[in-house]
């Protein structure tokens, strides 16, 4: 902006000080905010309007200064003050900021000041044709809009804005929504507005802003900060001068909002002094919750006109935010609910106590036990905290909420010894955080104070919670019924506690119909935790139908479920990640692998560990580390000592030690590996496989062959994903050195078409060097296979780079629906799942593609060749 020529003796002569027709100087170690100021001058260029409304400390005044500097001679600014009292005053400081602007040449309207107007209307009519006649546009910034004391000088304004010629744009800056046709402004679509969030400051904004402060903060620290401020630039200001002097920022960061001075001074002179009435004490009431409805503000504070304070509020900016919902709920900004919240506390404790008692009461008549529990355990009242547990903590476990509910057992202090309900339920919330010995030592002492006669709901939630804690043990449960079920939650945790019983004694059908009424009662439900469980249960059922794409996709999305909770200690979710780890790895994704398997350490039982541990080795021999690898594979072998495993696992864990051995030719190794299993096994398509492997390696391929038959004998069952793909290829090894080409390609054939399903990637790249060849010559042969086998080929000549197998089979599916216009109920229907399911699913593909919409979910798959 060039500058405009300073004249002190102009602004005398009309009685305007200049400095209310100068934009503030920007400070030294101001943010600059380019793309903000480009959406301002957009909306400055389409709207005769532009309304910049946000609470004291947000940025605007800066904001708009940033933008001024931008522009040539166009733009003119005007801050209001408590002297624009009358109509008069206020026209008069804005003619002379135009006079400022306007050429020699202008009408004497703008260039003179006449003598006091008696009819204001006739002045501004007289102003506005003076601006028309300019020979370019006019901006013209009203700062503080808010400080307008009377409704002469609002009626003057509203006659400007309604009649504002062509070239004059306004925008006007203001604490709250000004008086004026705001509402008729936005159904003419003459209005841009720019909100509080739309000045908050994201954490690149706010790094730069205390880089400019000296100060420097961890990314953890800072992104807690912006949580903290909101982004608000004042507070994050303040927060700065402080941190500059503090000697400990971990702990100054959380305690900032109640207790620096500077935030204090802030709030208090800069909002809670421009409060209406008893607003102040309304709002430090209401700071004991989260959010409020009005009627739980009416319950809180006694008060039922409490609703219309909190809407006449937001309405003015006052730091309080309006949620979308029906009623609707508010929230006070986080610094200014945390500094009423330390006030109160501080002054009152008695009244927070009493607030929170209210709370309690009201979330558990709403049915929200989460905000109850919540409340209760801040009341010190132990025998409240008891009376919501036994009527709400099983709702909130099965909703994954363990951590609370051990907060309020905590708060029920004494009270828990003695009630062995609440000792259950301690076990369960312990068994959920995957802390077993602690759920073991709660079972037991519930049996030390167990009634002498239990009802029967207590007999069976007993029953539940120590069927529960012996499968996470690895121990199977036993058959029984469902009990008596007090609600639908505890309906779908014994359908599915019965279902896995029936699993493990061999009964897949009745195990299916258990798990699928589990399923559906904890859709029905929106029991998310419990989902996470039956997809976990579905995930095993899978793995023992030898369905290893079911399998696989049932684990991924119990995993992403429990990544959208605060559950993802549960002992079920190691089940998946070890299934899923297996998968990862046999489509040669050794960073998903990798990752599972560091979520397997510390795993109960030792099973899972050593799943963990096969998963790792294979990973970082497939990586380059071979060495190290093979004898990660080799301790963790040896680490289970006679511990048992399922036969699977087993079965898994030996074909890889053996192959990897092998392949550094350490025949002793394989040999060991391959004995291991067999006695482990018994007859199974693996064992055979380890024997044509070792044969075939040895240059004895007739005895390969025999082995390779054996294998397809009936009743020799195959136990491990990948086995079929693997003797495929060995078929085809063997067949190429007998010199049978035709019968190579069959076998490859073969392996591809039991590859594709699960998108198994592995065996090729440890396929015999002649099957690669001849794969790569073949291409375009292949029919159905083909795609897959174009990936391979990528996989084979681009060093093991699969780039392309990242998403799971049934997110393929998924979105292949999505290139089509359908609905997502509608694809939740052609696939017979439930559409919360479906959404998971698109969740899951936009986070693995790095997108956050369907088309470019859509694009970014086809650039990968997987659309």
């Amino acid at each position: 902006m060039e500058e405009k020529a300073a004249n002190p003796a102009g602004g005398r002569r009309w009685g305007v000080p200049h400095t209310k027709v100068v934009p503030p100087r920007l400070p030294g170690n101001f943010v600059h905010r380019p793309g903000l100021c480009e959406k301002l001058a957009h909306a400055v260029a389409t709207s005769p309007v532009t309304l910049v409304c946000a609470p004291a400390g947000c940025g605007k005044t800066l904001l708009l200064a940033e933008w001024m500097s931008t522009l040539a001679r166009e733009a003119v600014w005007v801050s209001l003050d408590h002297d624009d009292d009358t109509a008069q005053h206020f026209l008069t400081s804005l003619r002379f900021a135009i006079a400022e602007h306007a050429p020699a040449t202008a009408e004497p309207a703008l260039r003179h000041r006449s003598a006091p107007p008696g009819d204001a209307a006739v002045t501004v009519a007289e102003l506005l044709q003076a601006i028309e006649a300019l020979p370019g546009r006019l901006v013209v910034v009203l700062d503080n809009v808010q400080e307008i004391p009377g409704r002469d000088v609002l009626r003057v304004l509203a006659a400007v804005i309604r009649h504002q010629p062509r070239n004059l744009r306004l925008v006007l800056a203001a604490r709250s929504d000004p008086l004026l046709p705001l509402a008729k402004l936005r159904v003419q679509g003459r209005l841009t507005e720019f909100r509080a969030d739309a000045l908050r400051f994201g954490p690149a904004e706010a790094r730069e802003l205390l880089d400019g402060c000296g100060v420097r903060l961890p990314e953890d620290q800072l992104l807690r900060l912006v949580s903290q401020t909101d982004g608000w630039a004042a507070g994050l200001r303040l927060a700065a001068r402080s941190l500059r002097t503090t000697q400990d920022p971990d702990r100054f960061v959380p305690y900032f909002a109640g207790h620096d001075h500077a935030m204090a001074d802030f709030l208090t002179g800069e909002v809670l002094a421009h409060l209406p009435g008893d607003a102040r004490e309304i709002l430090a009431m209401l700071s004991v919750s989260d959010r409020v409805t009005p009627r739980l503000a009416a319950a809180l504070t006694g008060r039922d006109d409490v609703g219309g304070l909190l809407a006449g509020l937001e309405r003015e900016g006052v730091l309080v935010t309006a949620i979308e919902g029906e009623p609707p709920w508010y929230q006070l900004h986080p610094l200014l609910r945390a500094y009423l919240r330390t006030e109160l506390a501080r002054h009152q404790p008695d009244l927070v106590t009493m607030l929170h008692q209210r709370a309690a009461r009201w979330f558990a008549g709403q049915d929200r036990p989460r905000e109850a529990l919540l409340h209760a355990e801040q009341t010190g009242d132990e025998g409240a905290a008891a009376e919501l547990l036994h009527a709400k903590g099983m709702d909130v476990l099965l909703d994954g909420g363990p951590g609370l509910v051990l907060r309020a057992l905590d708060a029920a202090g004494s009270i828990v010894a003695r009630d062995a309900r609440l000792l259950l339920f301690a076990a369960l919330a312990h068994l959920e955080l995957g802390e077993l010995s602690a759920a073991e030592s709660d079972i037991a002492r519930g049996c030390r104070v167990w009634p002498e006669r239990p009802d029967d709901r207590l007999v069976a939630f007993r029953r539940l919670v120590v069927s529960a804690h012996g499968l996470a043990c690895g121990r199977a449960p036993a058959p029984g019924g469902a009990g008596v079920c007090r609600s639908a939650a505890v309906e779908a945790w014994a359908r599915l506690d019965h279902g896995v019983a029936l699993l493990a004694a061999g009964d897949h059908g009745g195990a299916a119909g258990e798990l699928a009424a589990a399923d559906r009662l904890s859709d029905e439900q929106d029991l998310h935790y419990l989902e996470v469980h039956t997809k976990a249960a579905h995930a095993l059922l899978a793995v023992a139908a030898g369905d290893d794409v079911a399998a696989a996709e049932a684990s991924e999305l119990a995993l992403t479920l429990a990544g959208q909770g605060t559950w993802k200690r549960s002992p079920w979710l190691a089940v998946c990640r070890a299934i899923l780890g297996f998968a990862r790895l046999l489509r040669t994704d050794l960073r998903g692998a990798l990752d599972l398997a560091a979520g397997l350490d510390g795993a109960e039982p030792s099973a899972l560990r050593f799943a963990g541990g096969v998963i790792e080795g294979a990973a970082r021999f497939d990586g380059g580390d071979r060495t190290a690898g093979l004898k990660l594979l080799q301790d963790s072998r040896s680490a289970l000592a006679d511990a048992p495993v399922p036969r699977p696992l087993a079965a898994m864990a030996m074909a890889l030690e053996h192959q990897c051995a092998l392949v550094l030719a350490q025949a002793p190794h394989a040999r060991d590996a391959a004995e291991w299993g067999a006695r482990r096994l018994g007859p199974a398509a693996e064992v055979h496989l380890t024997v044509a492997r070792a044969r075939f390696a040895r240059g004895d391929v007739d005895g390969s062959v025999r082995a390779l038959r054996a294998s397809r004998e009936p009743g020799v069952p195959r136990l491990a994903a990948g086995t079929d793909t693997e003797l495929a290829l060995l078929d085809a090894a063997t067949a190429l050195r007998l010199g049978c080409r035709t019968k190579a390609r069959g076998a490859l054939e073969e392996a591809l078409v039991s590859a594709v399903p699960a998108g198994i990637v592995r065996p090729f790249a440890y396929a015999d060097p002649d099957v690669k060849v001849l794969l790569l010559d073949q291409m375009g042969g292949f029919g159905a296979a083909e795609t897959f086998a174009a990936r391979l080929r990528r996989v084979l000549t681009e060093d093991g780079a699969a780039t392309a197998a990242v998403l799971t089979n049934r997110e393929l599916v998924v979105l292949t629906r999505l290139t089509s216009p359908q609905p997502l109920d509608e694809v939740a229907s052609e696939l017979r799942v439930s559409v919360n399911t479906v959404r998971t699913h698109v969740r899951a593909i936009y986070a693995k593609l790095g997108v956050n919409n369907r088309r470019a979910a859509v694009v970014a798959a086809r650039e990968l060749g997987l659309g």
